[in-house]
């Protein structure tokens, strides 16, 4: 009997390990992305604090060890990376300070005492996502501490420690001080011999941090995770031009270049920071479509046409990065335009080609290379496999053996686009030494159509390769990271979407990738006209995080309900099945849902107050969220798909007129015929009832080929609360500020950029704003500056550059930080203006600020 019930326990702590191994697979597979700190550089409200322990503080015997990755890349601030108070209120702390001679360093202080431990820092090591092992040892017992930082011990003693301690470690804003430097913190461990707690802090949103066991442990305020900017593109900067421009990637300097015809703009990488020259003359070159090649070794941009202009002019030129002196190259010219051609020097940037494109009714498939004796482009002939005549492929830059890689497009065999056109996934590696021409491989997407667009980035370790893909025949499309093994041509998506319009055959989009900065870059030209063009920058974080990686962190750990219980179930069932033991079911936690952060969206989350986490509510404002009738939120149920089908018949629901099942295929699928979208709809559909079915109030009816919500009065939904206010609200009649804590949530569906919803949430803007604009004066004549900050707040929200709001914003900010926080936050106004119109903003700080006009 005692031997069968050891089998048992042993079956139990086999279960228990293989169940917890489960559960990580997703934590185990992708790597630690981390927490960013928000620093100085924000309100003192808005700084993130992250308490290791929030309840339930652990005790540690004889010693304490801590061990964590650190990135810092901060050159002006003081700031404290963690904190430690024992239970006799002794506070311990590690600095980071920028020292002005250029010396950075680290720094372990008794607060309020003495400085007992100073560690450098190399500059080289201030880059974000540059990681820093730190490693820290507390002997209690000796009454030591010493830190093992790259490759070197630094220790100290007589620090007076007691030989046990309960700690509360804070890192970043602490109980005792609100200085925090621009950092991120993943991995960390913390142990004594006996018990060990590790905190990858790879969660995607919310405020809970989970321990390895799937345990909340700790709290965070005010996190930034980087998990979403690995997977989500970042808007950086917007221009827009009456002319043709072009952009290119500067890696000397780590800028993206914007020419036009009389000045070059220049983006930082690094610091975001715009900066506009003239050039000494204007662009010799007439631009048609703006195409450039940057060349490291002369330091020069090449801009070339290779259609000639109307008028007699060059078709080549370069200007040179450092001093902008143009000076013409040469006439050569093809004679037709090539749309969507690639273009790319050898390995040691002597000879430029030239490759494919589409002009003249035709898809190519020459080479040519630039004859620079002759001033000609010369075809250049390939021997070894054929590629089939195409426009909208993909190259890279020629590697160390002199081969680029050539991928993808659309096009046909015979090159005559009379005759049709289809998609091409094949990969092609073009030795520029001999010539020779090797397919790699042809594949056949199960999704879908898309073409790649300009560059294709190869990983650092040659197995894979990246490119932004995209269905070319939608006007109205997205783009998407892809990541491709060289060997197979087997993929991943590796990002979340961004929205383009491409109207017309002029529009041109590029990949770059910064390795300094482990970044990748979209440049996005949306051309209007041939001559009016809008010029987007957007970054991605390195690594990126694949969609299935994304969707399966997001699951991983979830709250009580029937999801979890049926992943549980699941998994448990395969290993019953192969193990053959008996399963104890475990009690499930409560876990805080998770939601991305769009493109173009600050990463930010709004927490519903806990008085709006009611029964069988949507939130429709600020982030999208849903609680059944039990008051539990149910958002992690709504994939994006089901999502936007929701939403799509809930705000056509209040009229109880719904939404006739076609528009719902066109909306939802634009790319496919109405026809075929039949199943998919069917599908998604039932899975929307099964979601709603522990919502109360709520029942999906279809009638007339028309898909409705039935709606009762036990339903809460923000927007329809705040909208049938809006109707009530009258100028002597300001009730619209009773939902004020709704409407500060953040705009309507702010974070779903679909574009069937502009118009919805055009309206929505449109009669919102004239009733809380004239709030902001009246509120803040009558004394009220942080209930007046708070409304700027909102319609800066929703309007970034509105006069009115960024005018009480500063008074009222003058008012109550004083004028030099004003002015900070002038300054930040300004900068995000020009970087998104172009432009500077034309009103001065001391015209808005000054004294004179401060209202009696």
């Amino acid at each position: 009997m005692i031997e069968k019930d050891k089998g048992l326990l042993l079956n139990l702590k086999v279960y228990k390990i293989l169940w917890l191994f489960v559960m990580l697979l997703p934590v185990l597979k992708g790597n630690a992305q981390g927490l960013m700190f928000k620093s100085n550089d924000y309100l003192m409200g808005e700084r993130t604090s992250y308490t290791v322990f929030a309840s339930d503080i652990p005790t540690f015997y004889d010693h304490l060890a801590m061990d964590f990755d650190l990135s810092l890349w901060d050159n002006e601030h003081l700031g404290y990376v963690f904190n430690i108070i024992d239970s006799r209120s002794n506070s311990y702390s590690l600095t980071y300070i920028y020292n002005l001679n250029g010396s950075p360093s680290l720094n372990f202080n008794i607060d309020s005492k003495s400085n007992k431990i100073k560690i450098p820092i190399s500059l080289a090591q201030l880059n974000k996502r540059n990681w820093i092992r730190i490693k820290v040892y507390i002997d209690l017992k000796a009454n030591t501490v010493g830190f093992y930082v790259n490759g070197k011990w630094y220790k100290a003693s007589d620090f007076g420690f007691d030989s046990k301690i309960t700690p509360v470690i804070t890192f970043g804003k602490n109980p005792h001080y609100s200085d925090v430097p621009k950092m991120a913190v993943r991995n960390l461990k913390i142990s004594d011999g006996n018990k060990s707690y590790t905190f990858a802090l790879n969660e995607w949103s919310g405020n809970n941090v989970y321990d390895s066991a799937g345990e909340v442990r700790g709290h965070v305020d005010n996190p930034v995770w980087l998990i979403n900017s690995s997977y989500f593109w970042e808007k950086r900067a917007s221009f827009k031009f009456h002319e043709v421009a072009g952009v290119n990637f500067n890696p000397g300097n780590q800028t993206l270049i914007i020419f036009k015809s009389d000045s070059l703009l220049t983006y930082d990488m690094k610091s975001g920071n715009v900066s506009a020259k003239a050039f000494q003359e204007k662009i010799p070159v007439p631009l048609l479509l703006g195409k450039s090649v940057v060349n490291t070794k002369e330091n020069k941009c090449y801009t070339y046409e290779v259609l000639r202009a109307p008028k007699p002019s060059p078709c080549i030129a370069a200007f040179d990065l450092t001093t902008l002196k143009w000076e013409v190259v040469g006439n050569a010219n093809i004679r037709e335009q090539r749309h969507h051609h690639n273009i790319f020097y050898d390995h040691d940037q002597n000879d430029l080609y030239l490759f494919g494109g589409y002009g003249s009714f035709a898809y190519h498939n020459d080479f040519f290379r630039y004859n620079k004796q002759t001033d000609n482009w010369d075809k250049q002939v390939f021997t070894g496999d054929r590629i089939t005549p195409r426009f909208f492929s993909a190259s890279s830059q020629a590697n160390e053996n002199n081969e680029v890689y050539i991928f993808g497009g659309y096009g046909n065999q015979s090159g005559n686009q009379i005759v049709g056109g289809r998609h091409f996934y094949d990969l092609y590696r073009v030795n520029l030494t001999t010539h020779v021409v090797k397919k790699c491989w042809e594949i056949k997407p199960n999704e879908e159509d898309f073409v790649p667009a300009n560059n294709l980035i190869i990983s650092k370790d040659k197995k894979y390769f990246y490119a932004l893909c995209y269905p070319h025949e939608r006007s109205k499309t997205q783009l998407r990271l892809y990541k491709f093994s060289i060997r197979d041509g087997s993929y991943q998506v590796v990002s979340g979407t961004i929205p383009v319009t491409s109207e017309r055959i002029e529009s041109d989009i590029n990949l770059f990738f910064n390795p300094k900065q482990d970044e990748f870059f979209c440049a996005i030209q949306e051309f209007t006209t041939p001559s009016n063009s809008t010029i987007r920058i957007l970054a991605l974080e390195f690594p990126p995080v694949s969609q299935q990686d994304y969707q399966r962190a997001q699951q991983a750990v979830v709250p009580a309900g029937s999801a979890y219980k049926y992943l549980f179930w699941g998994i448990g069932a395969a290993l019953l099945a192969a193990a053959g033991v008996i399963i104890v079911k475990r009690k499930p936690g409560k876990v805080e849902q998770q939601q991305p952060v769009t493109e173009g969206a600050a990463p930010v989350v709004v927490n519903a107050k806990e008085d709006e986490k009611k029964a069988n509510a949507i939130y429709l404002l600020g982030e999208f969220t849903v609680y059944d009738k039990n008051s539990r939120d149910i958002t992690y149920l709504f994939s994006p798909k089901i999502k936007q089908l929701f939403i799509l018949i809930l705000l056509n629901s209040k009229d109880e007129s719904g939404v006739v099942s076609k528009k719902i295929s066109t909306t939802l699928w634009p790319e496919k015929d109405v026809a075929k979208t039949k199943n998919i709809k069917g599908v998604t559909i039932n899975h929307l009832r099964n979601i709603i079915a522990d919502i109360e109030g709520i029942e999906l009816t279809f009638l007339n080929d028309t898909y409705c919500f039935k709606l009762g009065d036990n339903v809460f939904c923000d927007y329809f609360a705040v909208t049938d206010a809006i109707k009530q609200t009258t100028h002597t009649d300001q009730s619209i500020l009773n939902h004020f804590d709704l409407i500060a949530r953040g705009g309507l569906l702010q974070h779903i950029p679909e574009t069937w919803l502009d118009s919805v949430k055009l309206d929505y803007e449109e009669a919102l704003m004239p009733l809380i604009l004239p709030e902001i004066k009246r509120i803040y004549e009558s004394g009220d500056f942080r209930k007046a900050l708070e409304i700027t707040r909102v319609v800066l929200n929703i309007d970034p550059f509105n006069d009115t709001a960024l005018k009480y914003k500063l008074k009222a900010l003058r008012r109550t930080k004083g004028i030099e926080y004003a002015r900070k936050a002038y300054e930040d106004f300004t900068a995000e203006y020009q970087k998104s119109l172009g432009i500077e903003y034309h009103v001065p700080f001391d015209k808005i600020c000054s004294g004179k006009t401060e209202p009696r």
